[in-house]
């Protein structure tokens, strides 16, 4: 076998439940190209399944508490201060890192929590959290110039997404986005030596969270990547195995959990006037005289209105500040992972607030019971699928910084964001919106993988030992994924050689043997 590569193209929130429909309608033929010719199933995300830390357990084949990341943001109880994660916070050598020790080179594109870009034999382009108008989002920094003359999109407009998601525009700047990413691609293939290339597309999730209902829309979005699927296939050398792989899943968001407003009643939350004030000055203004978006669905709900609201157009709405009230952080014994993220489904309790072991154990197994047994007053059905204590689903040296609580909801419900405490617990919605959803996609294409196999059981830490296994390099055991054997085709050279496996000390070795390398190199110029 020649030298293989590995491209992976992540599909943000990719789920089958869209693709497959599309695909047996002749819609989507790149899409079909790779079912018929390739191993495909649904791929396990993290629990719960959000970007952040699903994306980091990718690259690193780790759970979360071998990371320390556990959402978008970190939060210091002692302060009540929040900060945005970035790319040190990962506490874990990536797939690009393994590599480069054995001098294959890789490219990254818009992968979440990369920014600032660590400095890899290869190229970092930063993804999601980078901050607006960063100018320092590419390693090497030349390459940037490069991504100017190409117009190169890190994510789409935010205040398209935010205010006009309901627009023509909308779909409009999430298909420039995906045509600016993949002109970039193509670039960086052909002008950029590379062994390993990792590209995300954000559109497929921002567009399901706005328009999971709307099939044209989705159509057109996946419709899109289809094309560019199409491009990069006709690129990359022969012998490149393709692997296509989602964080998460999605689905259908029909119902609402105001766990903020549950928390509040039972005594948990407090709440605090918001002291940081909306952005611009009208928005200013209207939350000093107390027109907020909470308060005029209050006035709505009130007068039996409340339907009116999914008429009034979103630009309208966004004009609003969303309340005059924040939760206090400081104050609060429990805190919702929901202020960070409406899929973000844990709890956190405040250590300042709960010193004694005893007295955690005990909040935890209250909370635990409550949540298992919350219903849906219309429906009488639970609405949590399960429930866990963090050490049931982490493990890790930095487990004492998880979230406390973790829970999945069941299909079709979301929780919300609202400091509206004058909203039902669990309310109804009529919008096109779609949820996060543990069941991601998996696909595997090119020399040595089966075709038309389905697999079962992947789950998103098996990605990074499986990559390593296809390049025969050893694998640290302490990732908490398996090689994905089943996916190679029994006369393989993949499927002839086990799997190796090293003490995670042999990569520390060999980064210190490297940095050892650099500095004699340094010394000899000197001298």
């Amino acid at each position: 076998m020649t030298q293989i590569k590995v491209f992976v193209v992540g599909l943000d929130g990719a789920t089958w439940d869209v693709i497959l429909p599309f695909v047996k309608e002749g819609k989507l033929p790149t899409f079909k190209k790779l079912l018929e010719n390739g191993t495909w199933g649904i791929l396990k995300s993290t629990i719960p399944p959000v970007t952040v830390p699903a994306w980091p357990s990718f690259a690193t084949g780790k759970n979360p508490a071998k990371l320390g990341v556990y959402n978008f943001i970190i939060v210091d109880t002692k302060t009540g201060k929040v900060r945005i994660v970035k790319s040190s916070d990962v506490r874990s050598k990536k797939i690009w890192n393994y590599l480069s020790f054995y001098g294959k080179r890789s490219i990254i594109i818009n992968h979440p929590v990369t920014y600032p870009p660590e400095k890899i034999n290869g190229v970092v382009i930063s993804g999601m959290l980078t901050p607006p108008n960063a100018e320092d989002y590419v390693y090497p920094n030349k390459i940037s110039e490069e991504l100017e003359k190409l117009g190169y999109i890190i994510e789409p407009d935010p205040e398209i997404v935010r205010t006009k998601w309901d627009t023509e525009e909308f779909i409009n700047e999430l298909i420039r986005t995906i045509q600016k990413r993949t002109k970039t691609v193509i670039h960086l293939i052909k002008n950029h030596p590379w062994d390993f290339f990792f590209v995300l597309f954000q559109a497929t999730d921002v567009v399901q969270h706005k328009q999971f209902q709307d099939r044209e829309k989705l159509l057109r979005v996946y419709a899109e990547v289809d094309k560019s699927l199409s491009i990069i296939l006709k690129t990359i050398p022969e012998d490149t195995l393709v692997i296509l792989m989602s964080d998460h899943g999605f689905c259908e968001l029909k119902r609402y959990f105001n766990i903020t407003k549950w928390l509040y009643e039972m005594g948990y939350v407090k709440l605090k006037k918001r002291e940081t004030p909306p952005e611009g000055p009208d928005k200013s203004l209207l939350m000093q005289i107390g027109i907020t978006q909470a308060s005029v669905l209050r006035i709505l709900r009130k007068l039996r209105l409340d339907w009116i609201r999914k008429y009034l157009p979103v630009s309208i709405k966004a004009k609003l500040p969303s309340s005059s009230i924040e939760v206090d952080l400081k104050e609060s014994i429990v805190y919702a992972g929901i202020q960070f993220g409406s899929a973000s489904q844990y709890l956190s309790i405040n250590r300042e607030k709960v010193q004694s072991k005893e007295q955690y154990e005990k909040l935890r197994d209250e909370l635990t019971s409550k949540l298992s047994t919350l219903k849906d007053p219309e429906t009488g059905e639970r609405i949590i699928e399960a429930v866990y204590k963090k050490e049931e689903v982490y493990s890790g040296p930095y487990l004492d910084e998880a979230p406390d609580i973790i829970f999945l909801l069941k299909r079709g419900y979301g929780l919300s964001t609202s400091l509206d405490l004058s909203a039902p617990m669990i309310e109804k919605i009529s919008s096109p919106f779609g949820t996060h959803h543990v069941d991601g996609i998996f696909l595997a294409y090119g020399p040595g993988i089966k075709k038309g196999y389905k697999i079962e059981n992947a789950k998103i830490y098996d990605i990074a030992p499986t990559v390593l296994h296809i390049f025969n390099l050893p694998i640290p055991n302490d990732m908490d994924g398996k090689v994905l054997t089943e996916i190679f085709e029994k006369d393989s050279e993949f499927a002839k050689r086990k799997p190796k496996y090293v003490d995670p000390t042999y990569y520390n070795k060999k980064q210190e043997n490297e940095k050892l390398k650099k500095t004699i190199k340094k010394l000899r110029k000197k001298f």
